[in-house]
Order: structure tokens, then C-alpha cells, then sequence
């Protein structure tokens, strides 16, 4: 296949989808376990410091990958897998949470949200192998190339 290259719009427009993801990613982290975002995302040492910094490049590059497939090979798959990963982590620890939070108890360890915290490398796996098997069933199945036009 012909490999074209992504204009500087696009580019711009891919990263400031994985910005707003990671933000809503972050956001929703607090609102889940019934803390504030700068009380959730605050690091209280340097290698908390670090490890903040790494989820956010992560989560940035998380939501920006299946907007660079859509825009180069127009692949859905990535967007699908990442939205039910999402609203399944999410919903799952919210859950979780409110039952904590009526019982009194203490969580402990990790729980669902944390796919889209330290563990982001998990659904971007995901994702990507995701589009891996629509772009090979698409390339199976149809004769025209999957890039998309250039802008």
C-alpha cells in the first residue's frame, strides 16, 4: 500500500483529541473515586511527578491513535474498542466505588479505571490490534487501497 503523509491540520487535530482524552480520562478518574481532579492528579513526590507524566503522554497517544487510523486507513474498529473499554472501565469502577463508598470500606489495589491511568498501555494494545484485524480483513476483501485522500 501507499504510504501518504498526514497534513499538519490533521496532526493537530489527532493530538488535541488525545489531549481532550486524557483530560476526560483524568477527569473522570476523580469523579469515580469521589475526588477532586486536582486532588486525584496532584503528586505528592518526584516519582509521583513522573509517573503523572507518563500517564498523561499515555493517555494523550491513547486517544490519538485511533484518530491517526481513522484519518490515514479510515478504520472504525480502533474508535469502538476504545469507547467500550472506556465506558466498561469507568462504569465498572464506578460501581465498585458507590458500593465502597455505602459500606464504609477501604479499596484497595487496582480496579478497572485504571486501564485508562498507569496501565494505558493495555488499550492501546488493544486498539491497535483491533485495527490490525480490520485493516487485514478490509485489505482481504476489497481491491481499493485504505488510505485516505489526501487533504
Amino acid at each position: 500500500m501507499e504510504r501518504r503523509e498526514l497534513s499538519r491540520r490533521t496532526i493537530a487535530l489527532c493530538l488535541a483529541g488525545g489531549i481532550f482524552h486524557a483530560f476526560f480520562a483524568l477527569w473522570l478518574t476523580g469523579f469515580v473515586r469521589g475526588r477532586s481532579f486536582w486532588g486525584t492528579n496532584t503528586p505528592e513526590s518526584p516519582a509521583g511527578a513522573a509517573l503523572l507524566s507518563v500517564t498523561v503522554l499515555g493517555l494523550v497517544l491513547l486517544g490519538s491513535v485511533p484518530l491517526v487510523l481513522f484519518f490515514r486507513y479510515r478504520l472504525l474498529s480502533p474508535f469502538v474498542a476504545l469507547f467500550i473499554l472506556f465506558t466498561w472501565a469507568f462504569y465498572g469502577s464506578y460501581q465498585y466505588f458507590e458500593e465502597v463508598r455505602a459500606t464504609g470500606t477501604t479499596p484497595i489495589g487496582l480496579y478497572a479505571d485504571s486501564l485508562f491511568g498507569i496501565l494505558w498501555f493495555v488499550p492501546l494494545a488493544i486498539v491497535l490490534l483491533v485495527g490490525l484485524v480490520e485493516y487485514l480483513v478490509r485489505s482481504r476483501l476489497d481491491s481499493r487501497p485504505l488510505e485516505a485522500p489526501s487533504d
